[in-house]
């Protein structure tokens, strides 16, 4: 059943209530700030979106926060929504949650603690950003393709690890 609202607890756990895509209303105010009008009718301000998870299937799942931290609801397919809002939504969620793709790893360099810097040529340009112990800042999302995150939370993605260079493989396989 599709509803709206925040979430509810369900035995113990949290369950965000899921919105009907084809419900739902997006567009700019006149401050430009996101407006939604859910499926009941009810509108809402200055509204985040989020992406859910998995990666492996991104904007698949949208949360959509009120002003006030709100959960308004999980929107679940917005590919059903009407172009308009389907499209200011998506756009929306990339802006929410930036992760440049990871090309070239240009030089990693290892620092005493545990820290290595990594110089990289990313989908967006140049990055600099240092990374903590493997364990805790990098996953294997399926065979090729890797999660990094830095250590101010920032997130990089190598969509096709055997894809890389012959000395981006070489510098992965030292620090991934």
């Amino acid at each position: 059943m599709m509803g709206h609202g925040a979430g509810t607890h369900a035995g113990g756990g949290w369950q965000a209530s899921m919105l009907d895509p084809a419900g739902v209303r997006a567009w700019l105010d006149t401050l430009g700030r996101l407006a939604i009008r859910l499926p009941d009718g009810s509108e809402h301000f200055n509204v985040k979106v989020s992406p859910a998870f998995p990666i492996t299937r991104p904007n698949r799942f949208l949360y959509l926060m009120a002003e006030d931290g709100k959960e308004l609801g999980l929107l679940v397919e917005p590919r059903r929504m009407e172009r308009e809002s389907r499209d200011l939504l998506l756009a929306q969620a990339d802006l929410a949650y930036f992760m440049p793709q990871i090309k070239r790893i240009v030089r990693v360099d290892e620092q005493t603690g545990g820290i290595a810097i990594w110089e990289v040529e990313t989908d967006r340009g140049w990055s600099r950003f240092e990374m903590v112990s493997r364990g805790e800042s990098v996953w294997f999302v399926g065979r090729d393709r890797v999660l990094i995150r830095d250590v101010d939370g920032n997130r990089y993605l190598i969509e096709d690890l055997s894809g890389l260079d012959l000395r981006s493989r070489h510098w992965a396989e030292l620090y991934l």
